[in-house]
Order: C-alpha cells, then sequence, then structure tokens
C-alpha cells in the first residue's frame, strides 16, 4: 500500500493542527493530501483571497444596508484602523523602533510581507525626511470589488487611509500623497507614495 506523503506545508504548520480530532473511518492522511494547500504559495494566496472576499463581502453588504455612500466610509475607516492596529502591534513588538518617517516604511514593508503578497515594493528614496516609494503588483481589493461591481464607489488606493493610520498612531504630522500611476480592469496596479516632513 502507498504511504501518502503530507505537504511540507502541512508539516511545517503541524503546531496549528495538533489538535485536530478524525474519526476512525476517516481517511486523515488522504484529507490532508487533497485539501492541505501543497505550498506556501498557494497557501498565502489562498488566504490572501479570503481576505480581499471578506472585506469586499462586508462592504457589498453595508451598501445593501446603508446605502452606496456607506461603503467607501467603511472601507476608508475600516484600513485606518488596520493601520493603526499594526503600527500599535509593531511598536509593542519592536520596542526599539524609533517613531518617524523610516518607521512608517518598515511597518508598510512588514504589512507587505504579511498581509499582501501580491504587492511588491521599489524604493525611490528613505530617509529622516522622505519617504518615496512605488507600490506594484495585483490590488486584491480592487480585483474583489471589481468583481463586486463596487470599486467604482471607492477612492483607490483604499491602502491610504491605512498608511494614514500608521502615520497618526506614531505621531508624526506629516503629507502623505499616493497617486495612481495605474490600475487596470486586471487589477494590476502601481501607486506612488510620498510620505514628508511638512
Amino acid at each position: 500500500m502507498n504511504q501518502i506523503q503530507l505537504p511540507e506545508t502541512y508539516l511545517a504548520l503541524s503546531d496549528f493542527r495538533k489538535h485536530d480530532a478524525y474519526l476512525p473511518e476517516m481517511n486523515q492522511a488522504q484529507i490532508i493530501s487533497d485539501f492541505f494547500p501543497g505550498t506556501f504559495t498557494e497557501l498565502t494566496q489562498r488566504l490572501s483571497d479570503i481576505t480581499g472576499a471578506f472585506y469586499g463581502g462586508m462592504l457589498k453588504q453595508i451598501g445593501r444596508l446603508y446605502g452606496a455612500e456607506a461603503i467607501e466610509q467603511l472601507s476608508s475607516t475600516f484600513m485606518y484602523d488596520l493601520g493603526s492596529r499594526m503600527t500599535l502591534r509593531n511598536l509593542e513588538t519592536k520596542p526599539n523602533l524609533q517613531s518617524g518617517i523610516p518607521a512608517v516604511a518598515k511597518i508598510l514593508i512588514g504589512a507587505i510581507f504579511t498581509s499582501s503578497p501580491e504587492y511588491n515594493f521599489e524604493f525611490k528614496e528613505l530617509n529622516d525626511h522622505k519617504c518615496e516609494l512605488l507600490i506594484k503588483g495585483v490590488d486584491r481589493y480592487h480585483k474583489i470589488t471589481q468583481s463586486l461591481q463596487i470599486a467604482g464607489l471607492l477612492k483607490w488606493p483604499v491602502i491610504k487611509p491605512f498608511l494614514q493610520g500608521v502615520c497618526d498612531t506614531m505621531g508624526l504630522d506629516v503629507l502623505l500623497e499616493i497617486k495612481v500611476l495605474k490600475l487596470d480592469p486586471d487589477s494590476s496596479c502601481s501607486y506612488h507614495v510620498v510620505v514628508s516632513e511638512k
């Protein structure tokens, strides 16, 4: 009888799964092999898709309940809060992180690493007075809202309030400018971000 090879991802994340309990007649190895994401790329993409679907689905429902104008309001408030929470968590776990423009850049990099795998960044300038970069890739928020036909009700990019939340939570009085250089129907994007001293 063939021994089913469990995915490397399952073995690496086994701590999360150690309390799962199957019935004796269930083929645990076969279920894991069939349904557990086989690669970390697949796992990351699935988690990102779920995040996007959750965001879009909530906004669509808010629009149904409270009208189209509530969609942008909720998105903006949610993103701002997310930026604020991520900043507080980073300041807590990295006590040596000095509040300032370079720290904003690090928190943004961390957010892309952990939460937005479809984005890539390209720094143009980074010092105590200015951070300039391009964020490129696929905007999952645009992708889901486009498919739900609510993208036109949002101000793009929807991540601007996230960055504002990061800056405000650090107590920085800075100028934040984000220009959409490209946002295509397939949701491929290029955003020009500048955080600078006033």
